[in-house]
């Protein structure tokens, strides 16, 4: 049967599996933060142009104002969840690079260990509440975002199911008659703008009659009017189903940063319980130094790829798992 039992100074085999399993929830978690924060960007951006181009709302409507508000916020939740975690990388750091190399001191003796111990379970609690509330601010963001469409839809009078079967009806023929418009009225312009540029490009014509000639030129006609493109005026219906599904996307990619920070939260948790064991091996009679070790090292191979996702997070990139 192999032997399974860690070499003093080395690490378990089950400290290194939770610290395999631990790198693969955390490259889960905040790989793809870097490019959720820019899509949740480029989405606000895309609600705000969508609500200040709607004829019935429009950029002075309070509706702009509210949507600008949620976004400011997201920016602020935003860097300050940077702030705390770069707080925290430092913190984490400090514990594997500080704490475990002077644990492993001969010259340290169990009561200074047992004061160092102590000291870093003082200060996790704020790293862990930090990460909790880092968690439950994008959480509360992202259900806000996802209700906005529904006050988008009472201001522009739409509803997403029509109470009746003669307002349904009337929604559609009205949607139908606007659509059958738009595309006559688009191809009439054209036609009309086709025959100038017919005539244009005749450039002259010449009438002949009892000897008398009578020319007739053509300028070569510009239209004044922009090029239309193929697409259309969006209806109050589509208008809200564009932003619903924006809305949606949003709120989807902040559930992302929520977990990201719950992972966190976890992380915090059993670091603080890995050291609470260490402590308790250092101040039973007698003391069992290789137990306070053991779950010193554990702590330390399970929070150090957390330090690199809390790094790259805290400067806007992407963690190295390579």
């Amino acid at each position: 049967m192999a032997d399974y039992t860690a070499e003093p100074g080395l690490p378990s085999y089950s400290d290194v599996q939770a610290a395999y399993r631990a790198r693969c929830e955390l490259k889960q978690n905040f790989i793809t933060l870097t490019n959720d924060q820019l899509d949740i960007q480029e989405l606000f951006r895309s609600v705000s142009a969508q609500l200040e181009s709607t004829p019935e709302i429009g950029e002075r409507h309070p509706l702009c104002d509210e949507w600008n508000g949620l976004r400011q916020r997201h920016r602020k939740v935003y860097r300050d969840s940077q702030q705390n975690a770069g707080l925290c990388a430092h913190f984490l750091n400090n514990f594997a690079e500080i704490l475990i190399p002077l644990s492993r001191s001969p010259e340290i003796s169990m009561d200074q260990k047992r004061q160092m111990i102590g000291k870093f379970l003082e200060t996790i609690p704020v790293h862990l509440n930090a990460a909790k509330e880092n968690a439950d601010n994008f959480s509360e963001l992202g259900k806000e975002v996802e209700v906005f469409p529904l006050k988008v839809a009472s201001t522009l009078r739409v509803k997403a199911e029509p109470s009746g079967f003669f307002e349904s009806v009337w929604t559609g023929i009205e949607e139908l008659c606007m659509s059958i418009w738009n595309n006559l009225n688009r191809l009439l312009t054209k036609i009309v703008n086709t025959f100038k540029v017919m005539l244009a490009r005749l450039e002259k014509l010449r009438f002949s009659c009892f000897g008398i000639s009578l020319d007739v030129h053509f300028h070569r006609y510009q239209s004044l009017e922009p090029e239309e493109d193929d697409g259309h005026e969006m209806t109050p219906r589509q208008v809200l189903g564009e932003i619903d599904d924006n809305a949606r996307a949003i709120a989807l990619k902040l559930t992302a940063f929520e977990s990201a920070w719950h992972v966190v939260r976890l992380a915090c948790s059993r670091l603080m319980s890995d050291l609470a064991l260490a402590r308790s091996f250092a101040t039973c009679v007698p003391p069992v130094p290789q137990a306070c070790d053991s779950n010193l090292r554990a702590g330390a191979l399970v929070h150090a790829p957390l330090v690199e996702c809390l790094n790259a997070y805290s400067m806007g990139k992407s963690p190295d798992f390579s």
